[in-house]
């Protein structure tokens, strides 16, 4: 037989698959077979349950009179960090009988107090903390106006128990650089100023939501205040004599005799005399002094201040000043001579507030805490750490009592 002869497959192989085309087809199969072969050769690996966690149906807290219950779940993942469905049983079990528990994860509150909840699969463990909490019992609450990173929001009012805890936000519309808050409980409204928004807003007192306008055209103001004839003092950053409005929100007068400028800060004495601090652009601020009627009495304090913000008075008639320029509370005595430092190294402190026992509680704006000290200055754990419920650049700082 001539050698040369092809036969009619191996002619046709050449004639389809000449050239750059034939070595693709060898490729090709040999990627199959390489294929078939590790596909034969190995087997995928099982997942398994390497973690749980636990998330509850009505957040970490319950209430003995209100919200009494929550359903707790569990969740697992496998090697890989996925999702897994959990095909074992679970097993609940619960430290003590604040709370009674049900092999459901249904839970329901029985007393005032903290519980540690264990979900257990196999032989994996994961604990929840629930607390338990009476509305209904006498307690303070604490609100903040934060101003944001930099002062340009978001804008809120939190709101925290007197824990430091459970926060919220209390509201978060109609703001615009918020400064203080006041509450009318007889109203059951809350007044919030707004340094940009140059006016001043209320707001229902148990939901937050806006009702409107409390007083508007108002030359950026910072502190609102009730004063000793049960009206509503407000003081101006941008200047311009410090206002008086009736509890309605009726105008009364501009009750200085003068402007101050970058007014931060108010308080009055014992013998109802009116004191308001001016920042001064952070450098030489001082505080001046009026009498009951508004006349004023020149400068109370003209030196030892960077840039005062928030001031009070104690019992023995001594003064404190907010210097959040100088990081630090300084005091004064009742004729307005320097003391000395009061507090220090509080990073940038504005509103201020105290609670029973005489802690005093300090808007810390540059550390983004609320700082708490003793009533004599010494420092205690913060009642809220930095960033704790989202806080940013505290301002003011106002207890509320409730249930009383």
């Amino acid at each position: 037989m001539n050698k040369n002869i092809q036969t009619p497959i191996s002619s046709l192989y050449q004639w389809l698959l000449p050239g750059q085309i034939k070595q693709i087809f060898r490729l090709g199969l040999l990627i199959f077979l390489g294929f078939i072969v590790s596909t034969c050769g190995s087997s995928e690996e099982p997942l398994v349950l390497t973690e749980i966690s636990i998330s509850s149906s009505n957040g970490n807290r319950l209430d003995v009179i209100g919200q009494q219950e929550t359903v707790l779940s569990v969740s697992g993942t496998d090697q890989f960090g996925n999702p897994i469905e959990i095909n074992s049983e679970i097993q609940w079990s619960v430290d003590n009988d604040n709370v009674s528990l049900d092999q459901n994860g249904k839970v329901t509150a029985q007393a005032v107090g903290s519980s540690i909840i264990t979900a257990q699969v196999e032989s994996m463990q994961q604990n929840f903390n629930l607390n338990v909490w009476d509305s209904s019992a006498p307690t303070t609450e604490i609100y903040v106006s934060d101003v944001g990173v930099d002062r340009n929001g978001p804008h809120y009012i939190l709101k925290y128990d007197e824990t430091g805890q459970y926060s919220s936000i209390y509201i978060n519309t109609g703001l615009s650089k918020p400064q203080d808050i006041v509450f009318l409980e007889d109203q059951g409204i809350v007044l919030v100023s707004n340094l940009s928004g140059n006016n001043i807003n209320k707001y229902d007192i148990q939901t937050g939501n806006l009702l409107g306008a409390f007083a508007t055209s108002l030359a950026g103001p910072t502190r609102i205040d009730i004063g000793p004839d049960n009206r509503l003092y407000v003081i101006l950053w941008n200047g311009g004599q410090v206002k008086r409005y009736e509890l309605d929100g009726t105008f009364v007068d501009d009750f200085t005799t003068i402007s101050i400028n970058q007014a931060i800060g108010m308080a009055w004495d014992s013998d109802g005399n009116f004191y308001v601090s001016s920042f001064n652009n952070g450098a030489n601020g001082f505080v001046t002094k009026f009498d009951a009627s508004g006349n004023d009495l020149g400068q109370f304090i003209s030196s030892d201040l960077s840039g005062p913000t928030d001031i009070w008075f104690d019992e023995s008639g001594d003064l404190f000043v907010n210097d959040w320029a100088g990081n630090s509370v300084k005091k004064f005595s009742a004729d307005g001579t320097f003391q000395g430092v009061f507090i220090s190294n509080v990073s940038q402190p504005e509103g201020v507030a105290f609670l029973d026992d005489g802690s005093i509680l300090i808007g810390a704006s540059g550390s983004s805490t609320i700082a708490m000290y003793s009533k004599s200055g010494g420092a205690l754990s913060n009642l809220v750490n930095s960033g704790g419920g989202g806080l940013t650049t505290p301002n003011a700082v106002v207890t509320r009592k409730v249930n009383q």
